[in-house]
């Protein structure tokens, strides 16, 4: 029952991160005006039967029910992204502020994935809501102090990274900030590991390897990094 309530409500909040992620970016949208869906090519209001999570993408075929637009895949990605992440939270863990906290964060990594995609960029605004779940993270799992160390670790590393070679933005140094406040320094290690490899397997197969000055969107290898590290966290408790 549980598994079922979390991944209807990880679906909903996924259609919720649809909007902060094409919103955000955008200077002549808020995330509250307008206070209703639209179809981004023919700006059409949409109904309350074109925006059930999941469902509604698969009954459209993708496609806009007013112009027929093409839908981006991102939207479908993101709610089932966030439904599972949501239903796995659940599973690693029966205390409730640790679920919530884990559902700020994967949501959050979610977010920040998809726009640093679309946009190879990282809005301020999710950067501090990984922040702040991470931090309720760390203070239930009591290691603050841990956090925060491991948060100027990390940072000091992309730092001196983008001193000697450019390509790592502000936005994923703060990223990584946010994001090691819930790591530990073993946690910390593995995760800047895996988003390196991922990187570099990205790169590889993308790119077909990255050439100088080829800039790729790291924040979403960053995320899975991050990710990896919690699930240790907790699984090692």
């Amino acid at each position: 029952m549980w598994y079922i309530l979390s991944g209807v409500v990880g679906a909903v909040i996924g259609s919720f991160l649809n909007v902060v992620v094409y919103r955000l970016p955008k200077e002549d949208l808020k995330l509250w005006d307008p206070p209703y869906s639209f179809c981004p090519v023919c700006k059409h209001k949409l109904s309350w039967k074109d925006n059930i999570p999941i469902v509604s993408y698969i009954i459209l075929k993708g496609r806009c029910r007013y112009c027929g637009a093409k839908i981006p895949l991102r939207y479908l990605l993101v709610e089932i992204l966030n439904a599972l992440a949501y239903v796995f939270s659940i599973y690693l863990t029966n205390d409730l502020v640790t679920v919530i906290s884990l559902f700020g964060i994967f949501s959050s990594l979610i977010a920040i994935s998809f726009m640093d995609l679309e946009y190879m960029g990282i809005h301020d605004a999710l950067n501090i809501s990984l922040l702040f779940f991470s931090f309720l993270f760390a203070w239930r799992l009591h290691s603050i102090v841990v956090g925060l160390v491991s948060a100027g670790i990390g940072v000091g590393i992309f730092l001196i990274f983008n001193l000697v070679r450019k390509g790592i933005g502000l936005g994923d140094v703060l990223m990584i900030g946010a994001g090691s406040v819930a790591l530990d320094f073993f946690t910390l290690d593995i995760a800047l590991l895996v988003a390196a490899i991922s990187g570099l397997i990205y790169s590889i197969f993308a790119h077909k390897g990255l050439k100088l000055g080829k800039t790729i969107p790291f924040g979403p290898f960053l995320a899975v990094g991050i990710a990896t590290g919690v699930v240790i966290r907790i699984i090692s408790l």
